[in-house]
């Protein structure tokens, strides 16, 4: 039997493009939607704390929230159209690298950084503690109630815990805003890795062609 062709190491990238995307998704999902479901039943659980949640929700959720994903995924689609409608005859193998081992030696180089820090992101996950979380909002919802003008009256004024819940709030807030970027930050890392590999391969492509 004949031996097998060689693997074109720009169709393996686009696999792998697909195959990193669905994992990233899935093993950081839960991170994502502990956060938007906070966002979404504030509306019915905590009614008093609607506007001040309202007011620091950019704390937590933002147009940076969604980037890193979306680049992702348009990188992967990119990478696609590329290898399958543009240029589907671009063909980078290994024995093409091997033969200059400067070639190989880049090439290898971007692989095992972009190798490094997708498998430092998939088994290192930020979490927040969800239900910790309620239960701190829900007692800062019983303290916006009846609570909230008698400790003011008691007090003459000099305690107010609408401030007090508020700075919390918006303390609160602020900590899982900033488990959620460093999960986005790592994202936005790896398609840049993703996006030098890619264009070194192509790049050893134009230059063989």
């Amino acid at each position: 039997m004949p031996d097998p062709e060689p693997l074109n190491l720009i169709r393996v990238f686009d696999f792998y493009l697909a195959l990193m995307f669905v994992i990233s998704l899935v093993r950081r999902w839960e991170v994502y939607w502990d956060a938007l479901r906070i966002l979404v039943v504030v509306r019915g659980r905590w009614p008093r704390l609607k506007e001040r949640l309202g007011e620091h929700k950019s704390l937590l959720l933002n147009v940076s929230f969604f980037r890193p994903a979306v680049l992702a995924l348009v990188l992967t689609a990119v990478q696609l159209i590329c290898s399958r409608l543009i240029w589907p005859h671009a063909v980078v193998t290994a024995p093409d690298l091997v033969a200059d081992g400067w070639r190989l030696g880049i090439v290898l180089i971007a692989l095992v950084t972009m190798l490094a820090v997708d498998l430092f992101f998939i088994l290192r996950i930020g979490r927040f503690d969800h239900a910790e979380t309620v239960r701190f909002l829900d007692q800062a919802e019983a303290w916006l109630g009846w609570k909230s003008p008698l400790v003011h009256l008691l007090t003459l004024g000099y305690v107010n815990p609408r401030r007090m819940v508020d700075d919390e709030v918006k303390k609160n807030l602020a900590e899982i805003g900033t488990t959620v970027r460093s999960s986005l930050w790592w994202v936005a890392v790896q398609v840049g890795l993703r996006v030098l590999f890619g264009l070194t391969l192509w790049t050893m492509w134009v230059r063989e062609g």
